[in-house]
């Protein structure tokens, strides 16, 4: 079965490198905090803002996000009334996350912040308070082949398996339309 899904995906790789980069706009629907099971140290203040829907807020990490943690990154689109699995489904160590997920596909670009927006300044994810304002995610690397619609994505970070955090959100992925 592996072996199968393995193939599909690198498949879709090539097909997406040697694709033009897709153009989309992302417009997010919600975005909620997820506590931890027993105790909550990466801890997400997040709203949305205006007709745009633009992530203000703070994030605060009570401890750093280093490599004793795993980051566990689900997806899922709606697809006929019914969220079904995405590509992305990993649970990896955080530097993994920031350098291979996070920058490429999730990073948000603020008008004003103090998150790092590198992932050699993500690694690991020093411990502080952290805030954005007007954050807007970047698609720039975007692969043509994202689901378009609704897309539900959930970051849990993870130490000896249990939960101590982490943040889930909609979006609503839709291509732009370029001119001829």
């Amino acid at each position: 079965m592996s072996f199968w899904w393995l193939n599909g995906f690198l498949l879709l790789w090539i097909v997406s490198v040697t694709s033009r980069k897709g153009d989309f706009e992302v417009r997010f629907e919600s975005i909620e905090t997820i506590k931890g099971r027993t105790e909550t140290l990466f801890i997400y203040k997040l709203r949305l803002l205006g007709r745009d829907r633009l992530i203000n807020g703070s994030v605060e990490f009570q401890v750093d996000l280093d490599e004793t943690f795993e980051v566990s990154l689900e997806s899922q689109a709606y697809k006929n009334g019914f969220w079904v699995p995405g590509f992305i489904n990993v649970k990896i160590r955080p530097c993994e996350f920031f350098k291979t997920y996070y920058v490429k596909y999730f990073l948000v670009l603020p008008t004003e912040s103090n998150l790092p927006m590198t992932g050699s300044e993500m690694c690991p994810f020093r411990k502080g308070d952290y805030f954005l304002k007007n954050g807007q995610v970047s698609t720039k690397d975007w692969p043509p082949i994202v689901f378009q619609g609704l897309n539900k994505y959930r970051i849990t970070f993870l130490r000896n398996g249990n939960i101590t955090g982490g943040v889930q959100f909609i979006i609503r992925i839709i291509e732009k339309e370029t001119e001829q």
